[in-house]
C-alpha cells in the first residue's frame, strides 16, 4: 500500500470511526465520572468502586479520556477533571453542557444509527414522539417537556452575553420573545437592558415553568408569558420580536408563514430578530451546521436547515425593508430584519 493510500485510510478510518471518541465523552457523562471527580481526585479503584464499574476496560477508559484533554493524572496517579471538563461536563454550572449530552446520548445517538434509513423514507428517527405535533407531545409529558427545555436552555445560554451586545436594545422599548419556554434567555437580556418590556410567547403547557423559573432568578413581575400558538392568529405587538433555534424546527411553508406573523406583530421601526445555526457557504461552520441540518431531519417532523440566503427572503418577502446579520459565536448567526417607520 502507498503512503498516499495508507494516509487516505487513515483519514476514512478516522473519520468513520469518530463514534468512538464521541461516545467515550457521553459515556462519561452518563456513569457520572465528570460529577463524581468534581468533589476531587481519586485513584481508579475508588471511581469503580463510585460508579460501579468493572476492572475491564476501566483503565483504558479513564486513559482514553486523558488523551482527549477530560482528565488529567495527579502527582499521586489519582484521576481528576481537567479545567475544561470541570467547567462544561459538570452538571450544575452555568455553563455545563452535562445536561444537553445526556439528552443527545439518549435521545440523537440512536437517531443517527438510523440515518440510512431517514434518508431513505425522508421520516424522522427520534423515539420520542410519535405524531406531526411534536412539541404538544413533548410538552404533555413532564420528563420529556424537562428534557426538551434543558436541552434548548443548555444551546442557548452561551448565546445570550453576544445577544445582550450586539443588536442597538437601547433604541427599542419592548420584547417579545416567540419560543422562548422558561425566559431564560429573555431574562439574561432584561437583566442587561433593564429598561425593556419583556414578555415570552410560547405554548400555555410552559407557563408553570416559566413562573417558577423567573422566581428562581430573582425576577418575577419584571418578565411576562403570554400562551399561544405562533402560527394561529395575530401575536401581541412589540418593538422588537425575536425567535432562537426555532426557525429551523419547520419547513420552508411554515416559515414564510411564521415570518409574515412575526411581520405584523413588530411595530414600524422595530425589528425581527432570528438566531440559528445558519448555512453560510464561506464560514467555517459550513460542515458543522450542514450535521446539524441532517439532525433536525432525524429529530423532527418537518425541520430542517436553511442557508442566510433563504432567511433573507422570506424576510423580504414578508415586507421587511431591510436585512443584515451577525455572528453570535458557537456556530449560530443573528438575523436582524428591520420594518419601516
Amino acid at each position: 500500500m502507498s503512503e498516499n493510500v495508507t494516509a487516505e485510510a487513515g483519514r476514512v478510518l478516522g473519520q468513520a470511526m469518530a463514534f468512538q471518541p464521541a461516545k467515550l465523552v457521553l459515556a462519561g457523562v452518563e456513569v457520572g465520572l465528570f460529577a463524581t471527580l468534581a468533589r476531587g481526585p481519586l485513584p481508579e479503584e475508588d471511581i469503580r468502586a463510585r460508579l460501579g464499574l468493572q476492572p475491564r476496560g476501566c483503565d483504558h477508559f479513564l486513559a482514553a479520556l486523558a488523551e482527549l484533554g477530560f482528565l488529567e493524572r495527579t502527582s499521586q496517579g489519582a484521576w481528576a477533571n481537567t479545567r475544561i471538563s470541570s467547567r462544561l461536563l459538570v452538571p450544575g454550572d452555568p455553563a455545563s453542557l452535562s445536561g444537553f449530552l445526556r439528552l443527545a446520548d439518549r435521545v440523537m445517538y440512536p437517531a443517527w444509527d438510523k440515518l440510512a434509513d431517514g434518508l431513505r423514507t425522508g421520516a424522522p428517527q427520534a423515539a420520542t414522539y410519535t405524531g406531526e405535533d411534536m412539541f404538544g407531545e413533548l410538552y404533555d409529558s413532564e420528563e420529556k417537556k424537562d428534557g426538551l427545555v434543558g436541552m434548548a436552555e443548555d444551546a442557548s445560554r452561551p448565546l445570550i452575553p453576544a445577544l445582550t451586545e450586539v443588536f442597538g436594545w437601547g433604541s427599542y422599548h419592548s420584547v417579545l420573545e416567540l419560543g422562548g419556554c422558561r425566559g431564560n434567555v429573555l431574562a439574561g437580556l432584561v437583566a442587561a437592558h433593564p429598561h425593556l418590556e419583556a414578555k415570552v410567547f410560547d405554548l400555555p403547557q410552559l407557563e408553570g415553568d416559566f413562573e417558577a423559573h423567573i422566581a428562581s432568578l430573582g425576577m418575577s413581575g419584571k418578565l411576562g408569558f403570554h400562551g399561544g400558538d405562533f402560527f394561529a392568529g395575530p401575536l401581541p405587538e412589540a418593538d422588537v420580536l425575536m425567535l432562537g433555534h426555532a426557525l429551523v424546527d419547520w419547513n420552508d411553508e411554515q416559515r414564510g408563514q411564521l415570518v409574515k406573523n412575526a411581520f405584523a406583530g413588530v411595530r414600524p421601526g422595530g425589528a425581527f430578530l432570528v438566531w440559528d445555526p445558519v448555512i453560510v457557504r464561506e464560514e467555517e461552520s459550513y460542515l458543522r451546521n450542514l450535521l446539524r441540518s441532517l439532525n433536525l431531519q432525524l429529530m423532527t417532523p418537518h425541520g430542517k436547515g436553511y442557508t442566510l440566503e433563504q432567511c433573507t427572503g422570506w424576510m423580504l418577502d414578508a415586507g421587511f425593508t431591510r436585512v443584515e446579520h451577525r455572528s453570535l459565536g458557537h456556530d449560530v448567526t443573528l438575523v436582524i430584519a428591520h420594518k419601516a417607520a
